[in-house]
């Protein structure tokens, strides 16, 4: 999700659907898009260029988020994205993590403000993302001897998010001799307006600060095998921004990898 999302994934993913060629009812015609060729003209002065990607890319991410792509095309989905197993908090007896995670949330994407640098082949996308959610299993084991002693649901609402991606792509030809666009995505900026962490943790009182702070839990209930649910907040953050750039960067480049850069970008 963020507070700009470079033209990175979507972009250049929504320029993809025009090279794939969505359904004649997704794909409806778009002013500053030649309909005879496929893709966004080069060529386009400026504001219509980006008013053509900006479209095809908008369309991308509504109509190609589960990774179907007309008409016998599929790259990973992005609704949802699946994400690794990540650990929480690990001390002398019990670790803690979470598992089986994915988001959802994606195809709501709203693209807002794109730039194109064609003979750098550099683009930056804002992306506004409505709701986010992050799901999976809260899960704790002994490490001595790797029994679980949790199981449990764990889910974590991104509210409002902001992203500012950027993307530098290269090109490479295929033995074919076909030259394809290859993208290094970035997030220069990322914001969240509100997160809000699942009620199924256990609520223990500080004196430090007066007020009542979720924690985390071994089903033991010390301490020591505890992480206070800010901090749960800022690692996932923290984590959602790398796996963001990673796992887009993937689906992007795999969806680039199904079309030539000319039929993508023609003169």
């Amino acid at each position: 999700m963020v507070a700009a999302y470079e033209y990175g994934p979507f972009l250049l993913l929504a320029a993809i659907s025009v090279g794939l060629r969505l359904d004649s009812a997704i794909a409806a015609p778009m002013r500053g898009r030649d309909t005879s060729t496929q893709g966004c003209q080069r060529s386009l002065p400026e504001p219509e260029l980006i008013e053509c990607v900006t479209a095809s890319v908008q369309q991308f991410v509504y109509f190609v988020s589960n990774g179907k792509v007309p008409p016998k095309h599929s790259i990973t989905p992005f609704d949802p994205l699946h994400l690794p197993n990540m650990t929480i908090f690990q001390e002398q007896r019990v670790k803690g993590v979470y598992v089986n995670r994915y988001l959802v949330g994606f195809k709501t994407a709203f693209i807002q403000d794109v730039q194109v640098d064609m003979k750098k082949l550099e683009f930056n996308m804002t992306t506004l993302i409505p709701a986010l959610e992050m799901l999976g299993m809260f899960s704790t084991e002994r490490l001595e001897d790797h029994q679980a002693t949790e199981n449990s649901i764990l889910t974590f609402s991104i509210r409002n998010t902001v992203v500012d991606f950027v993307a530098k792509g290269t090109l490479y030809n295929t033995p074919s001799g076909e030259e394809y666009l290859r993208v290094q995505l970035g997030i220069s900026s990322m914001s969240i307006a509100s997160t809000v962490l699942s009620e199924h943790l256990d609520r223990d009182q500080t004196a430090s600060s007066g007020s009542s702070v979720s924690q985390l839990r071994g089903s033991s209930g010390s301490s020591s095998a505890s992480i206070a649910s800010t901090k749960f907040m800022k690692l996932i953050e923290k984590d959602l921004r790398v796996q963001l750039t990673k796992r887009l960067q993937h689906v992007v480049n795999e969806a680039l990898a199904l079309t030539p850069f000319e039929q993508l970008f023609p003169v």
